[in-house]
């Protein structure tokens, strides 16, 4: 069946076979293995972890981990620590008329909520480590369940209209969904291994790709007991190791194995014909369709998946690991270190004696701290009966391991700074460290700015996801353009529209941090006294440069909200008179300015949050 050549169209002359869809499967398995790095990968991750192979079986080894201090420098680098998204309306908006600024306001609270609430940090996190071990990372994007949302089976019974109940057994006794960051009525996001994510052969982007195959491993009594899935009820352990495939983690997946039975899923989200549909290989020859296919409901704006490279290649999707680029210094490094190691051991001083003239006894006071050893020897090469060894170590054997660091340096775009090492060559003046900080910036830059796209392009396809999907009001708190904070309900059909997500990927490092507090408090100070000027923005935007802030125990709490939640209608048509007069609303924000450091704000921990 691997052999077999077939189309996509070929699957839609009648009814889509299981057969036709592996053998798709099949070759871009193929594509991975022979247009990728995908057979070192397991080596890549075994250099992160520090294990790494011995030059001589049995001999001592000294390796030097430059994988770990690179991955390590480099991801809190571009990674976002605290994400804040800024939302703006989109010229051609349908409200752009009637107060898109503050639809956008209310976008951008619940935005940045989601962000908080799917625990996008530690995903982004993850996804970085897969991007340099593996030349992608994969994210997915989902509701209400992790394994296919259900539309049609509304969980009435609980009270939530825009959630289902396939999270639990047919039954409804036991649980068969575990991840705790996916909630009922809740989009999520979630990082997919790239050994389990599979694309056509020959696509070169995600955004092309007819299909793609998300491949799960979940215990066999789970996906019996999904209501999602059909003829599973007599299912035993399937064929994990179907190809290659799973050569990189073979024995990881036989002791799983070992403990329990293992169902081999292909999740297919057909962009072509916008469906996706479950394929259950249950033997070498043998596979079997458990689901669909149906209509991808979470195919908006494409697949719902989001991927990020470093080194994007020119022809083929998967592309070039950074661990790949400084792989030979790593292993040269590990030999020049353990050589080193070995001319240390011999360059110890040493002592040829000839036979007869020290006494076993006197020999044994002279080698009291085990430093100098003797040699007996019946004639000593030099004539003397005592000759002294004085070896040394090669002083370029010394160098030469420097000179692979900074290759390494350059090759990832990174300085002894940044490693944390101090310049000790030679005096630099501040011009020229700040010289060789920005050109390090540029790299790091790129990188980021790759992050920054990640996280906008997520974003805004998990607010489309919420635009479909909620039907309930739902309470978020807003900073308004007072300066105040308020609680309003809202419901999605009332903020929906399109908007541009922008992430400041300056605010990253801490010396652009300390130079955007300067420049902030000083417009703050030329601007203040200007009616015409959004000085709450510039407020919001200072106290964000301090992470350990709270901006709830800063602003103060509108007056109307003290007591319960404003509707979306007060709140939307009351900042339109604002913005209406400017005088009004400058009086208001010093107002709330002054107010801000008070003792006494009404405590904001009792009101509901986001949803």
């Amino acid at each position: 069946m691997a052999e077999m050549l077939v189309t996509q169209d070929d699957l839609y002359k009648g009814t889509p076979d299981a057969e036709r869809w592996m053998a798709l499967v099949d070759q871009a398995i193929r594509y991975k293995e022979d247009y990728s790095a995908w057979r070192d990968w397991a080596t890549y991750r075994a250099y992160l972890r520090g294990d790494f192979p011995a030059l001589v079986e049995g001999q001592p080894y000294l390796p030097y981990n430059l994988t770990y201090g690179i991955i390590h420098t480099v991801i809190p680098n571009i990674y976002f620590r605290n994400p804040y998204i800024m939302v703006s309306p989109r010229m051609g908006n349908r409200q752009q008329e009637s107060g898109a600024d503050v639809q956008a306001k209310m976008v951008e609270s619940v935005v940045n909520w989601l962000v908080q609430e799917m625990n996008v940090k530690k995903v982004a996190k993850m996804v970085c480590l897969d991007t340099m071990l593996s030349g992608r990372g994969i994210i997915k994007l989902g509701y209400d369940s992790e394994f296919g949302y259900a539309i049609n089976e509304v969980m009435a019974e609980a009270g939530i209209e825009d959630a289902t109940a396939t999270s639990v057994s047919r039954d409804g006794r036991e649980r068969i969904e575990y991840n705790n960051n996916i909630k009922p009525g809740m989009p999520w996001v979630g990082r997919v291994d790239p050994d389990m994510f599979l694309v056509p052969f020959g696509a070169n982007e995600l955004d092309s790709c007819e299909w793609v195959d998300h491949i799960c491993l979940r215990p066999v009594r789970d996906v019996r007991l999904d209501p999602k899935y059909s003829g599973v009820r007599d299912l035993k352990g399937t064929h994990i190791e179907k190809s290659l495939h799973f050569k990189n983690k073979a024995r990881f997946y036989r002791d799983i194995s070992k403990e329990t039975d293992i169902a081999e899923l292909h999740e297919i989200s057909d962009a072509k014909r916008r469906e996706r549909l479950v394929i259950l290989p249950t033997g070498p020859d043998e596979t079997r369709i458990i689901r669909g296919p149906l209509q991808d409901v979470l195919q908006i704006e494409g697949l719902p998946y989001i991927d990020l490279s470093f080194n994007d290649d020119p022809e083929f999707y998967w592309s070039t690991p950074d661990v790949k680029i400084f792989e030979p210094q790593q292993l040269e490094i590990n030999e020049a270190r353990t050589q080193a190691m070995l001319h240390r051991r011999v360059a110890l001083l040493k002592m040829i004696v000839q036979e007869g003239v020290i006494s076993p006894v006197e020999a044994e006071k002279l080698l009291s701290a085990k430093v100098m050893p003797l040699i007996f020897s019946k004639e000593p090469p030099g004539g003397d009966k005592i000759m002294m060894l004085q070896p040394h170590i090669p002083p370029d054997l010394l160098q030469w391991p420097d000179v692979i660091r900074s290759d390494v340096r350059e090759l990832v775009g990174l300085g002894r700074q940044s490693m944390g090492e101090v310049e000790t060559s030679s005096r630099r003046t501040a011009t020229e460290a700040q010289i060789v900080q920005m050109a390090k910036e540029i790299r790091m830059d790129e990188k980021r700015d790759a992050m920054a796209d990640l996280l906008q392009n997520m974003m805004r396809k998990v607010m489309q996801i919420v635009f479909k999907f909620w039907t309930k009001e739902r309470v978020a708190q807003i900073v308004g353009f007072d300066g105040a904070i308020y609680w309003v309900k809202y419901s999605a059909d009332a903020i929906r529209g399109e908007y541009t997500l922008k992430v400041d990927i300056e605010s990253m490092t801490p010396q652009t941090k300390q130079l955007r507090r300067q420049d902030l408090m000083q417009m703050i100070q030329a601007l203040g006294s200007n009616p015409r000027v959004n000085i709450d923005y510039l407020m919001q935007m200072l106290l964000r440069e301090f992470d350990w802030l709270d901006l709830n125990r800063v602003l103060p709490t509108a007056q109307q909200t003290t007591a319960a939640p404003m509707p979306y209608e007060q709140f939307f048509q009351g900042q339109q008179k604002m913005l209406a007069n400017p005088n009004e609303l400058r009086k208001l924000l010093q107002r709330n300015m002054q107010m801000a450091p008070q003792a006494g704000n009404p405590p904001l921990g009792a009101m509901p949050r986001g949803g």
